[in-house]
This record gives C-alpha cells, sequence and structure tokens, in this order.
C-alpha cells in the first residue's frame, strides 16, 4: 500500500511492511471506546511484533477491569476497503464490531454497530489528528481518530 493512500486513510492497518521484514519490535491497535452515561468499555484489536515473533491481541478494559486476550498471528486478518480488522472470530470496523470471546474469565458475545458519525476536520496539512507529523513516515507511532462522537445500537 502506497504512503499517499496511507496518509489519506490513517484507519487501515499501516504494518504491512512489517510483517515480513527484520522489523523487531512494532505495535499496532484501534481503540473502540464506548460509553453509556458511567459506564465505559473499550476494545483494543491489535498486533505486536517483538524479535521477530507476532501475535494478534485484543484488550478489554472497563471501568474496574482489564483483560488481555492473545491470539496466534495467523487469525489476524484487514481489509484496506472498507476498513476492517478481524482477529478469531471477532470482527471490528467502523460500521459495527462483533464480539465471539468465549475465555475462562470473560464472556462477551455481540454486535454494536455504529453510525452518525461525527469525524474530526481534515485538509491537506492535518490530514489527521497527528497534524504535520503525518508527513514523517519514520515516526515511532501513529494515532488516528476515526469518530469524535457517534450513535451506537445493538
Amino acid at each position: 500500500m502506497n504512503f499517499l493512500y496511507l496518509l489519506q486513510h490513517p484507519d487501515v492497518f499501516q504494518g504491512s511492511k512489517f510483517l515480513n521484514s527484520n522489523t523487531k519490535c512494532y505495535f499496532e491497535g484501534w481503540y473502540f471506546k464506548n460509553t453509556c452515561k458511567d459506564y465505559n468499555i473499550s476494545f483494543i484489536p491489535g498486533i505486536q511484533i517483538e524479535n521477530n515473533r507476532k501475535s494478534a491481541f485484543i484488550q478489554i478494559i472497563t471501568n474496574d477491569f482489564s483483560y488481555y486476550i492473545s491470539y496466534p498471528f495467523s487469525q489476524f486478518k484487514f481489509s484496506y476497503n472498507p476498513f476492517s480488522i478481524s482477529i478469531g472470530n471477532n470482527y471490528f470496523s467502523l460500521e459495527y464490531i462483533n464480539l465471539q470471546i468465549n475465555e475462562e474469565n470473560l464472556t462477551l458475545k455481540g454486535k454494536l454497530f455504529y453510525n452518525n458519525h461525527l469525524q474530526i476536520e481534515k485538509n491537506l496539512f492535518n490530514p489527521n489528528i497527528m497534524g504535520p507529523f503525518s508527513f514523517l513516515p519514520f515516526m515511532e507511532c501513529n494515532h488516528c481518530i476515526l469518530s469524535m462522537k457517534h450513535d451506537i445500537s445493538r
């Protein structure tokens, strides 16, 4: 995937260039925060490469707990258009997430649908929340806000 496309679409998987390289460390994740009154639950699907070992994960963060579920890297799939991430039987996109987690201490099953997105303003000099730093390909991390506010339904 070329740099200009990735710059214009910071939500998509940025790390494909690291998958077959000798990179010792790389991390990429997507943060899905869900809020209802005083309760928050966030889902972070992601990958990490450490000392040429690759793994995928889903982290779940609530007001009271944090869970980290590791998956074999082979269970990580991504799509550029439309943006989506799959880890195991779990699916994440701008439109919805579908969770099928059944671990020893945690069971989460169901779909959350997202709509009426309010996105941040973008322009030539600020293609995403990173502003002009987005143009520097050697940055150690990359951030993107997909939606500042949206409706959630199930």
